[in-house]
């Protein structure tokens, strides 16, 4: 048990996902106490109902099928409302029901511990066992720590999760305040990171590192806001002095990243997603391999957006003929890899929606699938 403590407590402790957590909780229960049925329920905060979060027992139809577990008049509430363990060896006996979404009339034995974080009781676990069951001390002991320690990964969670959708909406806005300066490339932003997302999911990529190009796609432009106005806006072609001040925003973009302790890697997608396969692209001139894959994916999928959208110089391509020069290109300034993914990205689903502003509309309407 004390083996299982330590180990369980590792797990719980080295991660942020929720449902992590309370996956490896809820096994560590169940293997060590030898529980039928073992859950963890959240609460919440407006309605005081027990939100079912997970949950392990005999059938896989398990988790799901109930959420909610109305604490009122229940073993939980008063669980809730002293803070303590309430440990029922015989249900039948006892003036107070669990109200369990299923398998009810199959428990006789319950363990009900709170979940608690800094003096706040966020939850309860609870541990069911078919049969009259006396709990030792030294098991309910276990359920306390278990307890303690799922409480603070939860909680952690929670304050991560609550950040990280702050940081995106800051992400967002460094974003639209880019675009907002060109108005021939609104949008373009936001659909960058989708597609680029779509297509790191397609080669494989971690859920991390999908995260991280779509941020990178988002701020891939970001270093255009040191370039003047009437060059990212002029009609005709530009002279070398303007082509390089335009080739200086991926330098720009990543200087300005760099402060906000952003990801290595999405920090080196915005600077190396103008280099060419070739090595023929800026800033660096590097090529193949040596340009991160991150930068590779953006590279293909800004340019497919660019060629798909009106510009002040020109019209849109289209599609059949964006796939076409993105197969002549590939080697060259693309990465065959990538071109390929894109492509089955593109053939795979031609209804897809991109989400702009919390609507979804269909991205023919957005400069992208026709």
């Amino acid at each position: 048990m004390l083996k299982k403590l330590i180990e369980i407590g590792q797990l719980i402790s080295s991660s942020l996902e929720m449902d992590v957590i309370i996956e490896h909780t809820l096994q560590s229960l169940k293997e060590v106490v030898g529980a039928k049925w073992c859950a963890l329920g959240l609460r919440d905060k407006e309605t005081g109902e027990m939100v079912l979060k997970g949950s392990l027992g005999p059938g896989k139809e398990l988790p799901g099928k109930a959420e909610r577990m109305p604490a009122e008049g229940t073993i939980l509430e008063e669980v809730l409302k002293t803070a303590q363990p309430l440990i029922v060896e015989d249900l039948a006996e006892y003036d107070r029901s669990l109200r369990l979404p299923y398998y009810s009339k199959e428990i006789r034995s319950a363990a009900v511990v709170p979940v608690q974080a800094r003096g706040k009781i966020l939850g309860a676990l609870i541990v069911c066992t078919p049969f009259l069951r006396h709990w030792e001390e030294n098991e309910v002991g276990y359920l306390s720590i278990i307890a303690s320690q799922v409480g603070l990964a939860i909680e952690n969670a929670q304050l991560y999760e609550s950040l990280r959708e702050y940081y995106m909406s800051v992400v967002k806005a460094l974003a639209a305040a880019l675009e907002a300066k060109d108005k021939y490339t609104q949008g373009h932003s936001l659909r960058v990171a989708w597609w680029a997302k779509a297509v790191a999911g397609e080669m494989g990529l971690s859920d991390k590192e999908q995260e991280m190009v779509y941020i990178g796609g988002l701020l891939h432009d970001i270093g255009k806001v040191g370039v003047r106005e009437y060059i990212l806006l002029k009609t005709s072609e530009l002279t070398p002095a303007e082509q390089k001040e335009i080739q200086s925003h991926p330098g720009v973009g990543a200087k300005i990243l760099e402060p906000a302790n952003l990801p290595k890697e999405v920090v080196e997608a915005v600077l190396y997603h103008h280099e060419d396969y070739d090595g023929g692209g800026y800033p660096e001139g590097i090529a193949g391999e040596k340009i991160p894959l991150l930068a590779r994916i953006i590279r293909v999928v800004d340019s497919y957006d660019a060629m798909m959208s009106d510009r002040p110089y020109r019209k849109a391509f289209s599609q059949k003929w964006v796939i076409e020069e993105l197969r002549r290109c590939s080697g060259k300034q693309f990465d065959p890899a990538v071109v390929e993914a894109m492509i089955k990205v593109l053939e795979r689903d031609k209804s897809t929606c991109i989400e702009l502003g919390g609507e979804c509309r269909p991205d023919s309407e957005l400069g992208g699938l026709e």
